[in-house]
């Protein structure tokens, strides 16, 4: 039904655009909320809708046949997720092993997710052409509400990142070995930082829920609030279980204004993450949502809704004592090593769409192939172990926003680079850094993207040097 509620925005949208009363509605709510709206009126069109609902349909029958694969894994059955955890074990054999079963269910998988992924491809290209874009690229640029840079900046972005961050992130790696003590660092081994085990949240779901209400009540009177109301009316869907949808997010009920978080805990530090990452997301709605006038102007565009989610995991460093006790500066180090060493796989993920879409009748041996050159220059230390299918480039798959969520993903990079610089001013000043991340959440979606980093006196990660100025403020906590 999405679609045909989208038409209806438009043309609600194209009233309000052509009212007498334009003028004062921008003086009650923003030039932006207007330009939004100028916007979408390039976006949608009757002769597309049935071209949207296939859309929806596709990354329906997506999402199903991802969540539904599973394998037996020493006798037991397993999805993606419940691999994960055995591919953090301090046993190599079972590291290895679990990652070769978690390459052979994708492989196992792979056709169908190409299929479904080249009629993809094909219906967005359309979409794009009947709606008279050049191409699907500049369309979905629009789409995403990127109205202040364009593709070019992203690719000198990409360039920063080749430069300042690969060498950083292969010296990470090479630490990694030695602490793991292997020669060489294989796929498998990248996801265990400590060679007697990463951190592991102590206690179950409703443990970690309340020692995350404890921690959100000494961070600030807001926050405290914010999750007392989250607890009260049971907003989460946290546990993994059979068949159910990969991922997690933060969702919103409007009449409510009450943020909704769904996810799939499996027993690692990722658990945590989420109580801090999502609970971004989430806190941003909870705190911009009231005082916004129409429904809107409440979520901002991803670049920037990233930076609250991600910037609440570093504010969050200081509680982590209570939910990995002595191994507290373990995970620190390790979530501080890993929001840099995925950027690159960030950036790699962003390239690969937009090579996609520059030749979109590529075949999926053409798109293994561009992955598989893209992660020698943004992963230049990864090693399958001579998985044929990962080897190949058969990795690329495994990322969901790739099929639902195109040209999303660039948004994470972008943002951990302010998150980042948060991180760095909180050590420095801790009340100023909050302060301006609270002002960055109560804004909402009120203003565009470089406005909103003005307002949070945030470097713009598109200015030459910000990326170096930034990065470098974490050297003395990497290496030691």
């Amino acid at each position: 039904m999405s679609p045909k509620l989208e038409l209806l925005d438009q043309q609600a949208e194209k009233i309000i655009l052509e009212s007498p009363y334009r003028d004062q509605w921008e003086a009650d709510y923003g030039a932006f909320v207007l330009k939004n709206m100028e916007i979408n009126q390039k976006l949608s069109d009757e002769a597309i809708l049935q071209d949207l609902v296939k859309e929806s349909e596709l990354c329906q029958k997506y999402s199903k046949a991802s969540a539904t694969a599973s394998t037996i894994f020493r006798g037991e059955e397993c999805n993606f997720y419940g691999l994960l955890k055995h591919m953090q074990s301090t046993d190599r054999d079972e590291r290895k092993e679990a990652m070769k079963a978690w390459g052979d269910l994708y492989e196992k998988i792979s056709g169908d997710l190409d299929s479904i992924y080249d009629q993809m491809v094909e219906l967005r290209v359309g979409i794009a052409k009947k709606l008279g874009f050049g191409s699907y690229i500049e369309f979905v640029y629009l789409n995403r509400g990127r109205y202040d840079y364009t593709a070019k900046d992203v690719e000198v972005f990409r360039k920063q990142v080749r430069d300042v961050i690969v060498p950083i992130c292969s010296k990470i790696r090479q630490e990694q070995a030695k602490r793991l003590g292997v020669d060489k660092l294989h796929y498998y081994d990248e996801p265990l930082y400590f060679a007697d085990g990463n951190p592991m949240p102590q206690g179950n779901k409703d443990t970690l829920v309340k020692k995350a209400q404890h921690m959100y009540h000494e961070i600030s009177k807001e926050t405290g609030e914010f999750f007392d109301f989250m607890a009260d009316h049971e907003l989460f869907d946290l546990e993994t279980k059979p068949g159910k949808r990969q991922g997690g997010y933060c969702t919103f009920i409007e009449g409510y204004n009450a943020p909704f978080i769904f996810s799939n805990f499996n027993g690692t530090s990722a658990d945590v993450d989420v109580l801090t990452h999502e609970a971004g997301h989430a806190f941003e709605v909870y705190t911009a949502a009231p005082a916004m006038p129409i429904p809107s102007m409440v979520f901002p565009t991803m670049e920037i809704a990233e930076i609250h989610s991600m910037s609440m995991e570093h504010f969050a460093y200081p509680w982590m004592k209570d939910f990995f006790g002595e191994k507290a500066d373990d995970y620190c180090y390790a979530h501080l090593a890993e929001a840099l060493v995925k950027i690159p796989y960030m950036v790699a993920v962003d390239e690969f769409q937009h090579r996609v879409f520059e030749k979109p009748a590529m075949t999926a041996k053409e798109r293994r192939n561009v992955w598989h050159e893209l992660e020698k220059i943004y992963l230049p230390w990864r090693d399958y172990d001579g998985h044929p299918f990962l080897e190949e480039g058969g990795f690329w798959m495994q990322k969901q926003h790739i099929f639902l969520f195109p040209f999303y993903y660039i948004d994470y990079a972008l943002a951990q680079i302010c998150a980042i610089q948060f991180y760095g001013r909180a050590k420095k000043d801790r009340k100023k850094a909050w302060a301006d991340y609270y002002r960055l959440c109560q804004a909402g979606g009120s203003k565009g993207y470089f406005d909103l980093l003005k307002l949070a006196e945030l470097d713009n990660p598109f200015h030459e040097g910000t990326v170096k100025k930034t990065v470098d403020g974490l050297l003395e906590d990497l290496f030691k």
